[in-house]
């Protein structure tokens, strides 16, 4: 989790930029790409600056970078594991080395073109390369040092080595530092350096470009700009520090199935634009689906009113019923963790896979620092928590028990397409917030059957809400061409209109009666939408942290609201990660929306993330 505070961090000084043009022909993909033609081969990520010396100049100006390192989230990053590993791992660079290795050191070394390849994240096996004059590069501090290293030659060329002892002793690893042509490369084993200096001299088949190429040559409109990536996520989902750190926990669900990705950073005046290609694995390598025309996208974002938060534009797919189920009633709770008790993480297993009640005393009880430690521990379980049951939970059989019966009504409908939308509202006069959520779908069978959609959701709401042996008076109403439930329980209510070809379910009647006013209002967000997509959305953020801040900081037990950006404290480190580290991130970012856009190829996924600001 906490190593998406380095990634913020690179992203941030991104934002700080504008873009630059200068206005010269494009040359080969290939040679725009040449620093990974120094690379060993073999590297988990490969990130280049297009222009690193003028990122580094324009970071160190920014006013972003002083919120970003005033902000919570920094605060809280300072604070954890991976942080004060990777302090004291630079603290015995530097003292082996004699110089500090920091932001002004890598202003200071840093030239034009650049780049940084990642081996081993535990042991921070990397090779740092940067396009420098000769000149420029004996001129720093770096260089001055030279004499008190140990001078050695490779393939004809001179570098720098000085042992150092990091990790308690524990490992071992060396410094190199090289000049060769017009690059300065540097590295943390010798034995990268080597394979470095020649592959500088002459790329063959140790070199990185192979790979990168590889995966370049099949993404469709690849260019790089202000800052490139390449990532072995095949190597990657296999790598415990990444399966441990990476916040989103998905490396068994939506990166399971990708082999390699690209991604790159342009910046314009309006915004960062994020492309990205992923190269697709195992059996997700057909043509990609169904997809979606333009208008079809712009027609359902039409229903989307000014005031929701985030709208997600989908093919039709075998989740609706699902996704409907979702925006009348939510997802139940897993009764299985509302025990009442907390977790056990020290459980073990016999032999035949069943959970035993003994304890393992070497294992943490309950989820602390010592799972930041545990995450250097190969024997460590990968997943926190107990085995999963191999009975289904009840409330799973609940949320699937509406969802297949208004899949069964909607099907006969044939979608061809639908929207989610979602907005949230803060209570002027109470704590609390309110959530609204809407599905509109794109109809293309035959009219809807309003006695069986009224039936199923009455019988859900009875069965969800009402106890064994009352009968309320639950009815439907209209008004103003919205079919509604007259009497809500625990304010929970149902809505549903038809508009022309579009059928609009939401879980209230207001919500429902504000996105068929929306789209019949003249149209003021119409979606940029250029050839078919699989999905498309839009996530409006400054309209949406308001209220995050307000239900996250009441969730979180603070008694008073503070700027997310203001200081902590000296000596407090106990920094909420909802409403004060995330929330200060995102004023630090100063974005204001994000939109993604999303399509297959074959086995290609292709997104495109527009962050405004």
């Amino acid at each position: 989790m906490k190593t998406n505070r380095m990634i913020a961090t690179i992203i941030l000084a991104i934002v700080a930029l504008w873009h630059r043009s200068d206005g010269q022909p494009q040359r080969p993909i290939a040679e725009q790409m040449r620093l990974a033609g120094v690379m060993p081969r073999g590297a988990l990520v490969y990130v280049q600056a297009r222009d690193l010396n003028a990122l580094m100049k324009t970071w160190m100006a920014s006013p972003v970078r002083d919120r970003f390192y005033k902000s919570k989230s920094y605060t809280a990053f300072t604070h954890s594991r991976v942080y004060l590993k990777l302090q004291d791992r630079m603290n015995d660079f530097e003292k082996a080395v004699g110089f500090g290795l920091n932001e002004a050191r890598v202003a200071e070394l840093a030239g034009g073109l650049s780049a940084v390849s990642i081996y081993d994240i535990g042991k921070l096996e990397m090779v740092f390369v940067t396009e420098v004059s000769r000149e420029r590069a004996i001129a720093t501090s770096m260089f001055k040092l030279a004499p008190q290293f140990e001078e050695r030659s490779a393939d004809g060329s001179v570098y720098y080595v000085r042992d150092v002892t990091s990790d308690g002793g524990r490992l071992n690893q060396q410094f190199c530092f090289a000049h060769t042509g017009n690059k300065l490369i540097l590295t943390t084993t010798e034995g990268l350096m080597i394979r470095a200096l020649k592959n500088a001299k002459a790329p063959a088949d140790d070199s990185l470009l192979v790979d990168v190429m590889a995966l370049a040559g099949q993404a469709r409109g690849f260019s790089p700009h202000e800052l490139t990536l390449w990532l072995d996520q095949t190597r990657l989902n296999q790598n415990r520090h990444f399966n441990n750190y990476w916040i989103h926990h998905n490396v068994g669900g939506a990166l399971a199935n990708i082999e390699s990705g690209l991604v790159d950073l342009r910046i314009t005046p309006e915004g960062l634009n994020e492309h990205r290609w992923f190269k697709l694995g195992g059996g997700d390598q057909g043509a990609g689906g169904s997809v979606l025309a333009a208008n079809q996208v712009s027609a359902l974002m039409k229903f989307a009113p000014a005031d929701a938060q985030f709208i997600e534009v989908h093919t039709k797919d075998k989740g609706l019923g699902a996704t409907v189920s979702q925006a009348f009633f939510g997802k139940l709770p897993d009764e299985a963790q509302a025990q009442g008790v907390p977790p056990d993480h020290s459980y073990t297993e016999s032999s035949d896979g069943e959970e035993e009640s003994r304890p393992r005393g070497e294992r943490y009880g309950r989820l602390d620092a010592r799972f930041d430690m545990d995450v250097d521990d190969e024997q460590a379980l990968r997943q926190g928590g107990r085995a999963p049951s191999k009975k289904r939970p009840q409330s799973s059989e609940e949320d699937e028990r509406f969802a297949k019966a208004v899949a069964a009504i909607l099907d006969k409908l044939s979608p061809a397409a639908y929207s989610e939308i979602i907005r949230s509202k803060a209570s002027a006069s109470s704590p609390f917030v309110r959530f609204e959520r809407a599905v509109v779908i794109e109809m293309a069978g035959a009219g809807l059957d309003r006695n069986a959609l009224e039936r199923a959701i009455i019988d859900e709401m009875r069965a969800r809400y009402v106890i064994t042996g009352i009968q309320p008076q639950l009815a439907w109403q209209e008004e103003a061409s919205v079919r509604y439930v007259a009497q809500s329980l625990l304010e929970q209510g149902a809505a549903y209109a038809v508009s022309g070809k579009y059928l609009v379910l939401a879980s209230n009647k207001e919500f429902a009666h504000d996105i068929l006013q929306a789209a019949t209002a003249p149209a003021t967000d119409v979606a940029r939408v250029d050839g078919p997509v699989s999905m498309y959305a839009v996530v409006r953020i400054a309209d949406a942290k308001p209220v995050f801040d307000k239900l996250m900081t009441k969730l979180d037990g603070k008694t008073e609201a503070k700027p997310a950006d203001s200081e902590e404290e000296e000596g407090e480190a106990n920094v909420s990660f909802f409403s004060e580290n995330l929330s200060s991130l995102v004023s630090a970012s100063a974005i204001r929306e994000m939109r993604m856009r999303r399509e297959r190829n074959g086995a290609m996924m292709i997104e495109r993330v527009v962050y405004s600001w």
